[in-house]
């Protein structure tokens, strides 16, 4: 289905044995819906026909579509337990999510340049089933081991049927693009928010060595070694790093400022995938001392540690 994003078309996927489900949705928007509903046409399947949907995590090019399926189904919605809070909190946990947001895009530097303006869309899933790691979900005449995967989102899953080694990743592993590893709000009950590049960087290591076969990406088409693809990613992370180290040699750099650098093709609609990006890897550098930040009022100056 068509999006909005940069990361261009979505995949949803059918599995068709007992029960009929759906991995993923595509967006809220009446042509991607309009879509889907053709898709599964040319198989053989309406909306009425979908008895499951699990929704691999909670970004609105996966999700946006549930709602319109559940105007025709009664189908039962999995996500992982970490989507709870966006899904039951309602319009006070979104502002105080937004409310973080804002304060971190002006701890970055880009308070001018960069305002929030989300409104608030309660989704009315009628039920909800949470998963976590290592549960098994019967899915498509098929079981299929849940993997917590967090680092693009903090709700990411991949479905592995362990026999076969099929694995539905959602954003987790992209060929042509690497994930953004999202800056999002702490849980309500941490204090400190997530590092999400590190998140990544782990969730690489947990699937690493299972025998995953043929990988059903939620952009993209299907491919096979994974490996090389984890390999190739955490290598870009690593020449990233160092980019970032060179460039505050020269002098402290706001996130911001990193960012218009290091990509300096983003307009404002792509700047937060910017932010998040140089911050993941800001996190990382801090963690291995090789970066140092000062807040000055309200941002948050980073500069090179010397090697002695």
């Amino acid at each position: 289905m068509s999006t909005t994003f940069a990361k261009g078309n979505v995949n949803a996927f059918i599995l068709p044995g007992s029960p009929v489900t759906l991995v993923d949705a595509g967006t809220h928007l009446p042509g991607s819906i309009q879509q889907l509903r053709e898709g599964m046409a040319e198989v053989g399947f309406t909306f009425q026909d979908v008895e499951q949907i699990v929704v691999t995590h909670m970004h609105t090019d996966h999700y946006g579509g549930v709602s319109a399926i559940l105007q025709e189904t009664d189908a039962v919605v999995y996500v992982h337990r970490q989507a709870m809070g966006m899904l039951e909190h309602g319009k006070e946990g979104f502002e105080r999510d937004e409310e973080f947001m804002r304060r971190f895009i002006e701890e970055c530097g880009a308070a001018e340049l960069l305002k929030r303006q989300r409104k608030f869309y309660p989704l009315h899933w009628k039920e909800v089933r949470y998963l976590e790691e290592g549960d098994v979900l019967t899915a498509g005449g098929r079981e299929w081991k849940v993997l917590y995967t967090p680092g693009h989102s903090q709700s990411d899953i991949c479905l592995w049927d362990v026999d076969s080694g099929d694995t539905i990743v959602g954003d987790f592993l992209l060929q042509e693009i690497s994930s953004n590893a999202f800056i999002t709000p702490p849980d309500k009950r941490e204090e400190r928010r997530p590092r999400p590049l590190m998140q990544m960087r782990e969730s690489f290591r947990h699937v690493y060595e299972l025998p995953l076969s043929t990988i059903y990406p939620g952009h993209g088409d299907p491919f096979t070694d994974f490996r090389a693809l984890i390999d190739q990613r955490l290598q870009e992370q690593e020449d990233r790093c160092d980019k970032i180290v060179l460039l505050l040699a020269q002098g402290p750099r706001t996130v911001y400022e990193l960012t218009r650098e290091l990509f300096p093709w983003l307009q404002e609609n792509g700047m937060f995938l910017g932010l998040s990006e140089v911050q993941g890897h800001l996190d990382l550098l801090l963690e291995r001392s090789r970066v140092q930040v000062e807040r000055r009022d309200s941002v948050a100056w980073y500069q090179a540690v010397q090697e002695r």
